[in-house]
């Protein structure tokens, strides 16, 4: 008897449940208080990492108001083809995430899958598909820099591991060098070389394209995420 009243004072008494549940803490502040608790939680809000954060969240504003700008000014077939691309490879992304169902790192400030980054896919997408398409060193090097940013940032503040991100890139570099092929064997992305009915037909996707974008894509999107 008194040994039984011993071990139950003795597991009453004991810490191990506590801490027990202590690695359980950031899957629940996700699921029970949302993402942003989650992240308050998880990391430091000083002066560095807000800049870091706000950084991360402008840079898919930045490559959307780069693309338009470039469909704009050049008027040409390749500009609204490239965006077209990568329009599709965010979708791309979307799904694979959903498929593969890899969660991204505690303390994340999203609860979707993670694998593979959209931001790296696309950015890498993008940055690839100009690269190839206006054979410039210096601009392929700035380009591909610029990518290698978006996708680092990703990691940096949380909402991926390194091997998302990496799936990432080389899914996009690679989805970009499928596309940017196609264009040439088509005889479509070198310069002059697309009809004015081609020219039409490309323009009425990309903008086609572009609203389905804003209305499944960027309607959700937030400044600083």
């Amino acid at each position: 008897m008194c040994g039984g009243s011993a071990a139950a004072f003795s597991l009453a008494a004991s810490p191990a449940p506590a801490v027990a549940l202590r690695p359980l803490a950031p899957a629940l502040a996700r699921s029970r208080t949302g993402p942003a608790v989650a992240l308050a939680a998880s990391n430091d809000d000083g002066p560095l990492r807000s800049t870091l954060d706000t950084a991360n969240g402008l840079t898919k504003w930045l490559v959307v108001a780069a693309q338009t700008t470039a469909v704009v000014t050049r008027r040409d077939f390749a500009s609204p083809y490239i965006v077209v691309g990568s329009i599709g490879a965010s979708f791309g992304a979307h799904a694979l995430k959903r498929l593969i169902n890899q969660q991204r790192p505690d303390g994340a400030p999203f609860i979707d899958p993670g694998m593979p980054s959209s931001h790296a896919l696309v950015a890498t997408f993008a940055a690839s598909a100009w690269a190839v398409h206006l054979q410039r060193a210096g601009a392929s090097v700035a380009l591909l820099a610029s990518a290698a940013v978006v996708s680092g940032l990703r990691v940096v503040t949380g909402c991926h591991t390194w091997a998302q991100v990496i799936v990432g890139i080389a899914v996009g570099a690679a989805g970009a060098l499928a596309w940017m092929g196609l264009g040439v064997a088509s005889g479509l992305t070198p310069p002059g070389a697309a009809s004015t009915a081609a020219l039409a037909i490309m323009y009425s996707v990309y903008l086609g394209g572009s609203a389905l974008f804003v209305v499944r894509k960027m309607d959700k999107w937030d400044w600083r995420k």
